[in-house]
């Protein structure tokens, strides 16, 4: 709805009307003040936006999107409106679309993969942060289409996995390293906004260690949303493991990122046995299901969305209040799981991350066999250091090479 405080004057006074104009322009900056709008602001202006769309554009870019183009989209947009955010990354993405399947026709297979590539990047950002509106979910259905077009030129190569599971099936993507023979294996999993085809497994692969890569609960194509008895999920996933003769199935482990972390902890306690090594990397545990940390994510502008939204879709809930009865009862502590038998765990952190509390690796060393940690005192989600996948990776190599 529109509001817009004007004054009305007689048309016979067009002396009294050019004065109400500046009235008029007043009134309308006025009542965006008091809604927390700036008139002709955009994402990286308005002050409702300008805090996280100022991450999110420097992550995107990152991410292999275009600066200049960005920086456009960001100051053409003036809200987070999902049909027009994901048309103007679609517009970035479909030139390359074209662009990949051309080269692939003239048999040029690695130019093709890296423009297929860019498109799937441009589809990512489309569909980001989760896919809770139709476009975005079409804006996936193209990722996926464009991931795996780009996959066929993968070395090492890239399996796409489909285990049966409950009337539907778990999808993953499977990658050995190269010169190693029945190598150990990770399950890279998480978070909330990260899905299958937006994650690089090289850090494992360089590692000499199989990457099978799998959307968590409530993402991606899973089948089961972010609930106290997802870890079935990963049960699954193990039990089909261990029935290839190319991996080491006596060597496993999980590395779970972000909101993923905590089935990196989870199931560190359900697999105890079959796990080697298990990674909460930035994940909850306790704390950040419980309605004080909750209330304070209203307040949060460093995701741009609402981070409680993607909470919400990826638990298939309906609102702020459905999340606050049912967050607590994700809870490793309520479920009874600190104090049980471990796998090798690795809790991982910045100290002032915004989203997810430091409390959270803290509370899963009150109980239960010694656990690992690093955190990071000025670090703020998964850490932010440029050597925290480096010395993830060194501890996964220590637990499953040996």
């Amino acid at each position: 709805m529109t509001v817009a405080c004007v004054a009305r004057v007689p048309r016979r006074s067009p002396h009294r009307a050019a004065l109400a104009r500046p009235v008029r322009v007043i009134g309308l900056a006025l009542v965006g003040i008091l809604l927390g709008r700036t008139a002709g602001a955009d994402l990286l202006t308005d002050p409702r936006f300008e805090v996280g769309a100022k991450r999110r554009l420097s992550q995107f870019i990152g991410r292999g999107a275009d600066q200049k183009e960005a920086e456009a989209i960001f100051h053409r947009l003036n809200d987070l409106d999902p049909e027009r955010w994901v048309a103007e990354w679609t517009r970035l993405a479909e030139p390359f679309e074209r662009q990949a399947a051309a080269l692939e026709a003239q048999g040029k297979t690695a130019d093709a993969r890296d423009a297929y590539l860019k498109a799937c990047a441009y589809y990512s950002i489309a569909k980001f942060p989760v896919i809770n509106h139709p476009a975005k979910q079409a804006a996936y259905r193209k990722e996926i289409d464009n991931y795996l077009k780009a996959a066929r030129y993968f070395d090492p190569p890239l399996e796409r996995v489909t285990i049966p599971f409950e009337g539907k099936q778990i999808i993953g993507y499977l990658r050995l390293p190269k010169g190693v023979t029945k190598p150990p294996l990770v399950i890279a999993t998480g978070g909330v906004d990260v899905y299958k085809e937006d994650r690089d497994v090289s850090d494992l692969l360089n590692a000499g260690i199989a990457a099978f890569s799998m959307d968590m609960p409530g993402t991606g194509e899973s089948p089961v949303w972010y609930t106290p008895d997802a870890d079935r999920l990963y049960t699954a996933t193990i039990d089909y493991l261990l029935t290839r003769s190319d991996i080491d199935g006596r060597r496993l482990g999980i590395l779970g990122r972000s909101y993923g972390g905590y089935w990196g902890a989870k199931m560190a306690y359900v697999e105890s046995k079959r796990l080697r090594a298990a990674v909460d990397w930035g994940g909850p545990a306790h704390h950040t299901f419980q309605e004080p940390w909750l209330r304070q994510l209203q307040q949060e502008k460093t995701y741009l969305w609402s981070l409680l939204d993607s909470m919400i879709y990826a638990s298939h809930l309906k609102d702020y209040d459905e999340l606050l009865k049912m967050a607590p009862t994700l809870s490793l502590k309520t479920q009874g799981w600190l104090e049980k038998p471990a796998a090798p765990l690795l809790a991982v952190n910045g100290a002032k991350d915004p989203w997810i509390t430091i409390q959270d690796i803290y509370v899963l060393f009150e109980g239960g066999e010694p656990k690992l940690a690093r955190v990071y005192p000025e670090g703020g989600h998964m850490g932010g250091d440029r050597g925290t996948t480096a010395m993830v990776m060194r501890w996964l190599t220590s637990q499953l090479t040996r």
